[in-house]
C-alpha cells in the first residue's frame, strides 16, 4: 500500500480531542495531510453555547472537506459516569446525564431521555454518542443506599432502550466501559484498575448488558484501561488481544471496537503513549482515542511505522477502515454534516429537550420505589427453585403447557414424550407449589459436538418475572459442565424440533433470546418444507433437463451399496448423521427408501432419502405428524460435484416425491434447509422458517 493511502486509512482510525472553543490550527493540521484524522471528540472545554458549538462543528467539517476526506468526520461526545455532561450547559439547566437516566425507572424513561439528548446533539452537528449505557447508575448506586443495584438483565433492558433512543434519532451509539461494572482495585501508587470478578461472576452480571447490546448489533463499543485477570492478567483490556478476541469471536461483535484514551493517567504511567497505540491496534482495536492534539502526531507515526514493518497487519487496518466507512455511510452525509438553523429553531429543540428530560436526580429514589416502575426494587433478582425434569410427575404438565403455548407445534403427546426422553437430553423445571410454571429442554450431540437449548416454556401467568431468564442461565451452566461444545444454540439437531428460533412465534418471544446475548447467525434463514402429494405436479422442465443430460433415477439396490457409500464419503466424510442414515437403512435392508441418480456412464451421482412414515430418521423428527399420519420425508440430498448446477438435484427430489406418492404417502416433510429458493423450483412449499441463534461461551 502506498504511503499516502496508508496515511489516509490510518487517519480514519483516530478520535482526537483538543482545547478551545474554535477549530484551532492544531486540530485542523491533524484533519489535513499528512494525518487525515477522521474523528474528533468534544467535551466541556469545547462548548460554551449552542451557536458557538454549531460554528465549531461546521468549521471542523469544512476542514475535512477541504482536506479531501471522502466522508464527514465523526463528531463524538462522551457521557461519563458523573452527573454532569458536556452538553448540559448548553442553554438548559443542569440535567442528569444518560448514565443517570439509566439508573432511574423504566425502559421508556431511558429511551425518552436518550431521544432528548440525541435531538439536541444532532442539532449541534454531533453524530456519535459514547454512552455509559451498560454501566449506568453503578457509580450513583455505590453512593446511594436508597437505590438498590440493578441486575445485569435489568441494566441490559434499560441500556438497550437508551442505545435505541440514540440510534432512532440519528446518533451513532457507542457503548463504553467494557468489561462492565465490577469491583475493582486501584492502588494508591496510581496503578491500573484491576477488576476482581471471575468469568462466571461477570457472565452473571457485568457481561450481560454488553452481550445484549452486541446481539442487538450495537454499532460501536469502547474498551477500558482496566486489567481483567480472568481474561488477561498482564495487559489492560484496550491493549489485550485476548480481550478483543472475546468481543469478536465469543461475543460476536461486528461493530467498531474503540480504545479509551491512551494518553491519560494512569495508563500513560505504564506505557508510552506511542507504544500503547501500537499495542491497541495490534490487539485488534479498530479506533483509538487521544485526548489532546499534542500527542496525536507521535502516536500516528508510531502506528504508521508498525504497519510498514509488519507488526500491525495491513489487512487488519483495511478491515477497520471498512467498518468505519460503512458506519459513516449509514449515518452521515455531507448535506447534514454542517448545521444551520433559522430563528427560533434552536429554542424549539431546547424546549423539547427540557420537556423530555424532566427527571432530576432528586426524583430517582422516589421513582424507583414507585409501584408503576418497570424495574424491580429488590436487591437481587427473584430466585427460583430449578429442578431436574421428573418425567413421571411432570410429563403431562409439560405436554399440556407445550400445546397451550405452541398450538401450531402441538406435537402428538406420545411423539413428544418419546423425543423428550432421548438419552442425550437433560431438562429442567420450575414449579409454583405443584403447578409447572417453567420448562427448558437441552440436548447434547457429542458427535458434533453441539449443545442445544431446544425448548423454553413459561406459563403465561408467570412470564416477565425472571423464570425464563433463570432457566436459560441454568441450562447454560449445565451444558458447560457436560459438553465440550463452546457454544449454545437455540434449536436442535437430534432429536429434531426447530433448527432455530421459529419466526412465527411472537416477536417478543423471539427477542427474548437476543436480550440474553444470543446472536443471530449470519446468512439465510433455515426452513422446513412440505409437499401435498394429492395435488403435487413435478415440473416437467426439471425432469426433461435431467433426461437430456442422460441422468436416470432408480430406487437404491443392495448391490449399489459400496459405490454409494464410497462416493458419498468423498463429499461428506464420515459424518455419522448423514452417512449413518444410509448405512442404517442398508443394515435394515430398506434400500428402497433411497433414490439414486445414475449418469450416462452408469456412475452414481446423486442420492436422497425418501422415507415412508415411521422409517429411519423420520422417527427423530417432531413435526412430520403435524401434516398428518401418512407423512414421509425427503432428506440428506447429495449431488456429486461432477454434475452440480445441471439440475440433477431438483430432478432427484421431484422423482423421489413421485415415488413416495406411488407408495401411498400423502405428504412429505423436508427439514432444516438453508438453500435459498431451491426446493421451490421443484414445486415444494415452505412450511416454517427459523433463525439460528447462538451464544458462544468463554473458553
Amino acid at each position: 500500500m502506498e504511503d499516502g493511502e496508508l496515511r489516509k486509512q490510518l487517519g480514519q482510525l483516530f478520535i482526537v480531542g483538543f482545547d478551545g472553543l474554535s477549530a484551532t490550527l492544531e486540530v485542523k493540521r491533524l484533519i489535513g495531510a499528512p494525518y487525515y484524522i477522521g474523528a474528533v471528540i468534544l467535551t466541556k472545554r469545547n462548548i460554551a453555547n449552542a451557536e458557538q458549538a454549531i460554528s465549531l462543528v461546521n468549521d471542523l467539517q469544512s476542514a475535512a472537506k477541504e482536506a479531501g476526506h471522502a466522508r464527514p468526520l465523526f463528531v463524538c461526545i462522551e457521557e461519563d459516569v458523573s452527573l454532569t455532561s458536556a452538553i448540559a450547559s448548553v442553554a438548559v439547566p443542569q440535567r442528569p446525564g444518560l448514565q443517570t437516566a439509566n439508573a432511574l425507572c423504566t425502559a421508556e424513561d431511558a429511551y425518552q431521555y436518550a431521544t432528548a439528548s440525541a435531538k439536541l446533539w444532532g442539532a449541534l452537528g454531533i453524530n456519535m454518542g459514547i454512552a455509559d449505557a451498560c454501566n449506568a447508575g453503578f457509580g450513583l448506586q455505590k453512593r446511594s443506599t436508597a437505590m438498590p443495584p440493578l441486575s445485569g438483565d435489568q441494566l441490559g433492558r434499560l441500556s438497550a432502550a437508551q442505545l435505541a433512543g440514540l440510534r432512532d434519532n440519528g446518533i451513532i451509539p457507542c457503548v463504553k466501559g467494557f468489561p462492565g461494572r465490577a469491583n475493582s482495585d486501584r492502588g494508591l501508587d496510581g496503578s491500573l484498575s484491576t477488576i476482581l470478578k471471575d468469568r462466571d461472576a461477570l457472565e452473571c452480571d457485568g457481561f450481560i448488558p454488553y452481550r445484549r447490546a452486541i446481539a442487538e448489533e450495537v454499532e460501536a463499543l469502547m474498551t477500558t484501561q482496566a486489567v481483567l485477570p480472568c481474561l488477561d492478567d498482564s495487559l489492560p483490556i484496550s491493549l489485550s488481544d485476548t480481550a478483543v478476541n472475546v468481543l469478536r469471536s465469543t461475543f460476536q461483535h461486528g461493530g467498531l471496537i474503540i480504545s479509551d484514551y491512551l494518553d491519560v493517567s494512569p495508563i500513560k504511567s505504564h506505557y508510552a503513549t506511542e507504544r500503547s497505540a501500537v499495542l491497541s491496534f495490534h490487539a485488534g482495536s479498530d479506533v483509538v482515542m487521544v485526548s489532546d492534539t499534542s500527542s496525536s502526531p507521535s502516536m500516528f507515526d508510531a502506528v504508521l511505522n508498525a504497519c510498514k514493518n509488519g507488526e500491525i497487519p495491513l489487512q487488519q487496518i483495511s478491515n477497520s477502515v471498512l467498518r468505519v466507512d460503512k458506519l459513516k455511510d449509514r449515518f452521515l452525509n455531507r448535506e447534514s454534516a454542517s448545521k444551520s438553523h433559522g430563528p427560533g429553531d434552536l429554542d424549539s429543540i431546547v424546549s423539547e429537550y427540557q420537556r423530555l428530560s424532566t427527571i432530576t436526580t432528586n426524583e430517582v429514589p422516589l421513582k424507583r420505589d414507585s409501584p408503576s416502575c418497570g424495574v424491580a426494587t429488590v436487591d437481587k433478582p427473584q430466585q427460583f427453585a430449578i429442578e431436574p425434569f421428573n418425567s413421571a410427575e411432570a410429563m403431562s404438565q409439560v405436554i399440556e403447557l407445550w400445546h397451550n403455548l405452541l398450538p401450531q407445534y402441538a406435537v402428538p403427546a406420545s411423539r413428544l414424550a418419546d423425543l423428550l426422553m432421548r438419552p442425550n437430553g437433560a431438562h429442567f423445571t420450575v414449579h409454583s407449589e405443584r403447578t409447572l410454571i417453567g420448562f427448558v429442554a437441552t440436548y447434547v450431540n457429542k458427535d458434533r459436538p453441539a449443545a442445544f437449548i431446544s425448548a423454553l416454556l413459561v406459563h403465561p401467568a408467570h412470564q416477565s418475572r425472571g423464570v425464563g431468564t433463570a432457566l436459560i442461565h441454568h441450562a447454560r451452566t449445565h451444558l458447560r459442565s457436560v459438553s465440550g461444545a463452546r457454544a449454545v444454540t437455540i434449536g436442535s439437531s437430534f432429536p429434531r424440533f426447530w433448527p432455530g428460533v421459529p419466526l412465527d412465534i411472537k416477536k417478543e418471544s423471539q427477542a427474548f433470546f437476543t436480550h440474553r446475548g444470543f446472536c443471530v447467525h449470519p446468512g439465510p434463514s433455515a426452513r422446513d418444507y412440505f409437499v401435498d402429494l394429492k395435488t403435487y405436479e413435478a415440473p416437467a422442465m426439471i425432469l426433461e433437463r435431467a433426461a437430456k443430460a442422460g441422468i436416470k433415477f432408480m430406487p437404491w439396490e443392495k448391490d449399489q451399496y459400496g459405490e454409494c457409500m464410497a462416493r458419498q464419503k468423498e463429499l461428506f466424510g464420515t459424518d455419522d448423521v448423514w452417512i449413518g442414515a444410509f448405512e442404517r437403512l442398508a443394515q435394515a435392508e430398506q434400500h428402497s427408501q433411497v433414490m439414486v441418480a445414475i449418469d450416462s456412464s452408469g456412475k452414481q451421482v446423486g442420492w436422497t432419502l425418501m422415507l415412508g412414515p415411521g422409517v429411519g430418521l423420520s422417527n427423530d423428527l417432531a413435526f412430520p405428524p403435524l401434516l398428518g399420519d401418512n407423512t414421509g420425508q425427503i432428506g440428506c440430498v447429495g449431488v456429486h460435484h461432477d454434475v452440480r448446477r445441471k439440475g440433477v438435484g431438483l430432478a432427484l427430489i421431484a422423482t423421489a416425491a413421485l415415488d413416495l406418492r406411488k407408495r401411498g404417502v400423502e405428504f412429505i416433510f423436508i427439514d432444516w434447509v438453508n438453500l435459498v429458493n431451491w426446493y421451490e423450483q421443484a414445486g415444494f412449499k415452505v412450511w416454517r422458517e427459523y433463525r439460528t441463534m447462538t451464544l458462544n461461551e468463554l473458553a
